[in-house]
């Protein structure tokens, strides 16, 4: 007998089940790109204390798994990223797995099978070719949008049909007329010379016998629209094109292929033009009815012609972007009969409307995210992004609503000819469909409001790569905002395909030595009014993305594999600091961004920190070196690991040598001093103090940029300094994370002071750099979850939890719950008189440790926590 056989003869533990199977491709499409897929799962139980030991896969042709293919027994105890135990997949194949877990009662029983199939995993297996319209080629400004279809028929009833399909562009693909997806602006952006993604659909249901029709528009997208506040066109390339396969089974057995090829027709309709900042132009009388049915009449339109297949062609492995909330805005009447719109929330979306008029009649939509003194849209901020919709109408009633663009905007007017009436609107919020993993609520509504504004700004922003805004001329993968965020992102939403994806690009786009481009996918940018950037990357906090991204991504979700797959770039990173360090072992020879619009900064020079930005840099290289060493025990590369971690002490050395007093002088340099190791063991409570007293100084108001804010209140918690951080949390004074909050803000600015004490907005200074919508200050989220209601990771993907509820402030209640790898984690407390109850939840295979806040005691001793559900009760301790 086999091992597995043995062990079914065990006792089986029926108390508990394994449920959730899933692999690391988080698209939701119908097939993998993977062709040996890293295996997940949960436990179920109402049992506590449950731990796994053990566990087996079987992978199987068939449902039934008659005979399988079997990882035997694997001592474990962690859910996550597990080997593929069959052969490798094949293009097209379909395989089943399912598991089985060994606990402290003994076997489970076998989990219900899941399904995997392989998308096309080699270039040999496309027959399609990219087509285009060729009088659309070479386009250097914005024009119609091209569209592309070809009729062909189906002998017998489908059986099941697959679509492979992606564009150089941003496509619309139907079926019959109907769509194939709810899908938007697919593929995305990824470094289009090297990585081009498709996506795979079942579009069986779509399909009859006889005759059928393949059709789809292009946009320009970020392949060939503007891009940068330059507005650079044609960045990859200057023509729209489309490649599709469709592969059919039929009833009969036989198969039916329609692949883009030189017998498709193209021509154009009525997307005058359609620009991610500008906007859509639609006339509606130039719609060529009936192009996406069968029997279409287009003799009159182009025969296409065909470009080489891409290289890099890979299936999307994260979540596309959708519609995730349809908002009914506020609406009232200027007196020029202007409709004015306010959908109560920043957002990053579009309207659609219903209006019905006189052909020729026109809907002029444009969108703001703020107001100006005179209550019209200020849309000087937007720069060079038009951000306006336009239709020409046909006549009757028609909905409406833009393609291929996007717009940051709470605020929006809508201007109609006359006979034009408007009948409906609403408020359409797009953003790449990640699950939702993280909440935190607490007695203050104002925190509750500043938790809000952090999670719409994370939506708002994580659109096909994240971005630094949605609303100006950028929209950038900018890698310091995501630097910063990162650990608030991994927790709010499940943020994990979507992050290793752009960082597979940030490998890609690295200079060979080692310098990370300022932005990702990196595009020209030329200077940044009015700083000028470093030339050739390589800026300390945004380069760091290149570890502090994967680093959070494996505190996260525990994927030993992906971290494997990022190490390079990790590696390439650190030895690019390595050889920029200067004799005494600092860095101070690159020109650097710094701690980006600390507030003291001028605002005309958001650069000019008050904070050293060459001991920032120093302090950052000491900080990487730190988190790569630890990336390199992880995956067994012992000389690295003790490499990397003598680099993070000689350069913390260095830094404090060289910058010890002036990091004492400011809240950053303090911060970073106490969080990256660089302040010596012993001073580190000196330090905490004196950043204490830099906040108590200045009445709570913080004075951090983007590089500090993630880290200064982790820094006065982990000195003991409670206090002085809900004093920086709960101050309402400008500069402060409330003060936006009393102002009105519904999503995170990219400034402390957007808005001014007295209400206005200073337009002139700051306007080149005037976002609404930026999530690099959200990463106070971190400190909610880990330290105001005390759930934190102490193993990667939560195997392990710390219980450490830090009461503070007014605080008399907070709660949070985090959906890890292996379920639902939650922690809740309350004070009521002088009793401090903490509720907490470990979810099956996980155990956990309590840390009661200092100045309570428990009388459970209680301080190791198995998986289910405890109460702890608290009194304040008594003074000896």
């Amino acid at each position: 007998m086999k091992t597995s056989d043995f062990a079914a003869l065990r006792t089986t533990d029926t108390t508990t089940t394994v449920i959730d199977l899933r692999t690391a491709d988080d698209s939701g499409l119908v097939a993998t790109p993977y062709p040996e897929p890293r295996l997940s799962w949960s436990l179920a139980s109402d049992r506590p204390g449950v731990l796994q030991h053990a566990y087996e896969i079987q992978v199987s042709s068939d449902r039934s798994f008659s005979d399988p293919t079997s990882s035997e027994k694997i001592e474990s105890d962690v859910v996550t990223d597990h080997p593929w135990p069959g052969t490798a997949l094949r293009s097209r194949e379909i395989r089943y797995w399912r598991v089985r877990v060994s606990t402290d009662l003994g076997w489970t029983a076998w989990s219900g099978p899941a399904r995997v199939e392989a998308a096309l995993l080699d270039d040999m297996h496309w027959t399609a070719q990219p087509v285009h319209v060729p009088s659309d080629r070479g386009r250097t400004s914005p024009g119609p949008v091209p569209l592309l279809r070809r009729d062909f028929d189906l002998p017998a009833e489908p059986a099941s049909a697959r679509l492979y399909v992606t564009s150089l562009g941003v496509h619309r693909t139907t079926v019959n007329g109907r769509p194939v997806s709810d899908e938007l602006l697919e593929p995305g952006w990824t470094s289009y010379p090297n990585r081009l993604l498709y996506a795979t659909y079942d579009v069986t249901d779509l399909l009859v016998p006889g005759r059928n029709a393949l059709a789809a528009a292009v946009g320009d997208g970020w392949y060939r629209g503007h891009l940068t506040w330059h507005k650079n066109r044609n960045v990859y390339g200057d023509t729209a094109a489309l490649l599709a396969q469709l592969e059919v089974t039929l009833t009969d057995g036989t198969t039916v292929t329609v692949a883009t090829d030189d017998q498709w027709r193209g021509g154009y309709g009525d997307l005058l033009a359609a620009d991610l900042y500008d906007g859509c132009e639609r006339d509606l009388r130039q719609e060529p009815h009936g192009w996406q049915l069968p029997g279409f009449d287009d003799h009159d339109w182009e025969q296409v012609a065909t470009l080489p297949l891409p290289a890099g062609l890979a299936q999307r492995a994260h979540p596309p972007v959708r519609v995730v909330q349809v908002i009914q805005p506020e609406q009232r009447t200027l007196p020029d009969g202007t409709i004015a719109l306010d959908a109560g929330e920043n957002i990053t979306g579009w309207l659609r409307i219903r209006a019905a008029g006189p052909t020729g009649g026109t809907v002029t939509l444009r969108h703001a995210e703020v107001l100006d003194g005179d209550g019209r849209l200020l849309t000087s901020i937007l720069r060079g992004a038009r951000a306006t919709d336009q239709y020409t109408l046909a006549g009757g009633s028609v909905e409406l609503e833009p393609e291929f663009t996007f717009h940051g905007f709470r605020y929006a007017e809508i201007d109609a000819s006359p006979g034009v009436t408007i009948e409906a609107v609403e408020v359409v919020v797009v953003a790449s469909d990640l699950r939702r993993i993280g909440d935190f609520r607490c007695s203050d509504e104002r925190v509750n409001t500043l938790y809000s504004n952090v999670v719409r700004s994370q939506r708002g922003n994580f659109l096909a790569v994240p971005t630094d805004c949605p609303q100006r001329d950028e929209r950038l993968g900018w890698t310091g905002d995501i630097m910063a965020f990162a650990p608030t992102a991994c927790a709010t939403f499940d943020s994990g395909a979507f992050l290793d994806s752009w960082l597979t690009d940030l490998r890609i786009e690295q200079r060979d030595d080692g310098a990370v481009p300022l932005v990702i996918p990196d595009v020209p940018l030329g200077e940044l009014p009015p700083t000028e950037l470093p030339k050739a990357g390589g800026s300390a906090g945004w380069g760091d993305a290149a570890t502090v991204v994967p680093a959070a991504l494996f505190d996260a979700y525990g994927r030993r594999s992906l971290l494997g797959r990022h190490y390079a770039a990790m590696h390439a990173w650190v030895e690019f600091t390595v050889d920029h360090l200067d004799e005494d072992g600092t860095w101070s020879g690159n020109a650097q961004l710094g701690d980006w619009l600390d507030p003291a900064a001028p605002p005309e020079d958001p650069a000019r920190a008050t904070t050293d930005s060459a001991y920032v840099a120093t302090a950052f290289v000491a900080h990487s070196a730190h988190l790569l060493a630890e990336a390199a025990r992880e995956l067994g590369h012992a000389d690295d690991a003790e490499r990397y971690a003598g680099l993070h002490r000689r350069t913390a050395e260095a830094a404090w040598h060289k910058w010890g007093d002036h990091a004492r002088t400011t809240q950053t340099g303090c911060a970073l001093a106490l969080e990256f190791g660089i302040a010596p063991a012993a001073e580190r409570a000196p330090v905490g103090e004196t950043l204490a007293a830099l906040v108590r100084a200045r009445d709570g108001r913080i004075a951090t940029g983007f590089l500090g804010t993630p880290f200064v209140l982790p820094a006065l918690t982990s000195t003991g300094h409670v206090a002085e951080a809900y004093q920086l949390l709960l101050n309402i004074e400008c500069p402060g994370w409330l003060y936006q909050v009393e102002r009105g803000a519904t999503t995170m600015w990219e400034r402390w002071d957007a808005i001014r004490p007295d209400g206005t907005i200073d337009v002139e200074n700051a306007g080149m750099m005037l976002s609404f919508n930026h999530y690099a200050y959200g990463a106070v989220a971190a400190w909610l979850y880990r330290s105001v209601a005390g759930l934190r990771p102490t193993a990667p993907g939560y195997r392990t939890l710390e219980i450490a509820p830090r009461p503070g402030g007014t605080l008399t209640s907070a709660s949070t719950s985090i959906s890890t790898p292996y379920g639902t984690a939650s922690v809740a407390w309350t004070i009521s008189g002088t009793t401090l109850t903490v509720d907490a939840v470990l979810p099956p295979g996980t155990t956990g440790r309590f840390l009661p806040p200092e100045g309570w005691h428990s009388t459970q001793s209680i301080r190791l926590l198995g998986s289910g559900s405890h109460r702890l009760v608290l009194r304040p301790r008594t003074r000896p």
